[in-house]
């Protein structure tokens, strides 16, 4: 993981506007605090740019210093994990590897490139015999970019990682490579941009883009190989369905997992492969011993962890991938509950314990925090031989204020909706990993932080799943689940990529890998779904039936529960706030 940025603008004022954004300079650092650099050179007779780049250490030996220039004066920053679709010498990074691939390539050879990678990528790359600047993100936008077009004097162009809060700066559209002609281009008088889409892309997408970027003939092919089976269930199908158990107990879950069973041993394999190209994508060394000869003895992997389906599914498999010696760290986050207002005796009681010096007790039981201990409890009880640290991670209302004024409003930008002010503080304090183990206070020195995002948009875990059933069956479900994996890329991964990677932390979504994807885009919609299976059970019936099966059978029969009501934000905030309305904790900070 790292954080990049480049900034062009007059030669005249581009050094001043670089000297404002210490905030900026502050939030790339947080993302990459093994390695800091920048080159300046000079683009034209009136343009400069300066590239920067701050390195997490994920790949080769040692950390590889960014921006690389290589012989010809090309410029890379690179913010990615190639994890297949190359072969990497384990003497090189990846970031070396990509500098030496692309110096002498023409464009096609460039989008061939980065066609074929599998993994979650973004990019800045300055070729100088063409005087193109190409970035981009990977297919499903897992990794952040933002940019700032020109629009008033002085002129200046940004594209980055993360930079601070500003109504002129929005999300790079994951929508495929984007490049600048800096020689054809008279970019002070008509400023544009290139777009070569990724062929996945309709012609909706792109009709929404600023008029100033202009869509190229030529396509880049997704890394993603198949489509989606929109194949419907026969009547035969429907029948063998009814008859079905609509349970997950020891008494019925032999006969679904008999049902299921070939494609859930896909899913299982395939989904370990991911996780292992994650957890294998990491250096020997925790964050504290970065800098240190000694083997390394703490835990080099985390797992966001709500004791749900998709986060215990992801630590079961991991106990498969890495040495039982290595410890792995469940961070599982709490917001304070506040007293209701109908409890008024036991209220007065507080307040008079807090007059005669006293500090009321506070309350952390949220419902993601009973699950993930319930989890946990069983993570012990079927893997006795790893050692599983569930961290405590407890926040108070008064920190989050605090922490969401200095720095989680400008990751959450350029979105501001209540929705992603929740979401957003529940990913931060719990990507931070500072809380207590065992009733200790712990800080988790985790490099790789796991999470579960992207299962629900491919296996009907939401509710408005269940409802578009209700309302037409099995086509409706189908156009759903279609239309929720192609706009992945449209999503929220860039905001939590941009939320989670403030702590100097990989975040890395196993169930986004492309051969994940391409597998469950095989599998037929009554498969991976049986909505008429009660709430708990039909949705996710595919992972639900390999997740009990394999133990876990209290994290199995949870119903979906969104993080911001798991870990009860909601309940800390203004509740007659709608999700979608504009979030003033955000925007008047």
């Amino acid at each position: 993981m790292c954080g990049i940025c480049f900034v062009c603008g007059l030669s005249s004022s581009l050094c001043q506007a670089e000297e404002q954004a210490s905030l900026t300079h502050n939030l790339l650092h947080h993302r990459g605090p093994d390695s800091c650099g920048h080159v300046t050179l000079s683009i034209n007779d009136k343009l400069s740019a300066i590239f920067r780049s701050c390195v997490l250490w994920l790949q080769g030996p040692v950390p590889t210093a960014q921006p690389v220039t290589d012989k010809e004066g090309n410029v890379l920053l690179w913010n990615g994990d190639i994890l297949a679709g190359y072969e990497i010498p384990g003497e090189k990074s990846d970031t070396k590897y990509i500098s030496d691939y692309l110096t002498g390539k023409d464009e096609k050879e460039i989008m061939c490139f980065l066609s074929a990678i599998k993994g979650p990528w973004s990019l800045i790359y300055y070729q100088k015999c063409t005087k193109k600047l190409y970035f981009g993100r990977d297919v499903f936008g897992r990794h952040s970019l933002v940019w700032q077009l020109p629009s008033e004097q002085p002129w200046m162009f940004l594209v980055s990682s993360v930079t601070q809060r500003s109504a002129e700066v929005t999300e790079v559209p994951a929508l495929g490579l984007y490049y600048i002609d800096f020689l054809h281009s008279k970019l002070d008088v008509d400023f544009h941009v290139n777009l070569i889409p990724w062929t996945h892309v309709n012609e909706s997408n792109l009709l929404a883009l600023p008029s100033t970027i202009h869509i190229q003939k030529q396509r880049l092919e997704s890394p993603i190989k198949n489509q989606l089976n929109i194949s419907l269930p026969t009547e035969d199908v429907l029948e063998n369905l009814r008859a079905l158990p609509a349970s997950l107990d020891n008494e019925h879950l032999d006969v679904l997992y008999s049902a299921l069973k070939d494609d859930i041993d896909r899913l299982l394999d395939i989904l370990k492969t991911s996780v292992q190209r994650r957890v294998d994508m990491c250096p020997q060394k925790c964050q504290r011993c970065t800098n240190t000869q000694d083997k390394c003895s703490h835990s080099r992997i985390a797992v966001l962890f709500s004791g749900g389906l998709d986060s215990a599914m992801i630590a079961l498999l991991l106990d498969s991938c890495i040495p039982s010696s290595e410890s792995v760290d469940l961070l599982n986050v709490a917001f304070e509950q506040r007293i209701p207002q109908r409890q008024d005796k036991k209220k007065k009681n507080q307040l008079d314990c807090a007059t005669n010096g006293i500090i009321p007790s506070r309350n952390y039981d949220v419902p993601d925090r009973l699950s993930g201990r319930s989890c946990w409890q069983q993570l012990k009880e079927i893997r006795p031989g790893r050692c599983w640290n569930f961290v405590e991670i407890d926040v108070t209302g008064e920190e989050l204020a605090r922490q969401r004024e200095s720095t989680i409003s400008h990751l959450v930008a350029p979105l501001n909706s209540v929705l992603d002010d929740s979401i957003g503080c529940a990913l931060w304090f719990g990507g931070r990993g500072e809380g207590t183990l065992e009733g200790s206070p712990y800080v988790s020195p985790a490099r790789v932080l796991l999470c579960g995002m992207g299962a629900d948009e491919q296996l009907a875990g939401y509710s408005r799943h269940r409802g578009r059933f209700s309302a037409g069956g099995w086509p409706a479900l189908l156009e759903e689940i279609d239309m929720e994996i192609s706009r992945i890329h449209t999503r929220n991964l860039g905001r939590d990529n941009r939320i989670l990677a403030d702590h100097g932390r990989a975040p890395r979504f196993p169930y986004l890998d492309e051969d994940v994807v391409s597998m469950l885009n095989s599998v037929p919609i009554w498969r991976k779904a049986n909505l008429n299976m009660p709430r708990g059970v039909g949705e996710k019936i595919l992972l639900r039936t390999a997740c009990a099966h394999l133990g876990l059978t209290t994290a199995a029969g949870l119903p979906k529960r969104a993080i911001q009501f798991g870990s009860r934000i909601a309940k800390l905030e203004n509740s007659k706030e709608k999700g979608s309305d504009t979030c003033s904790r955000l925007v008047e900070n």
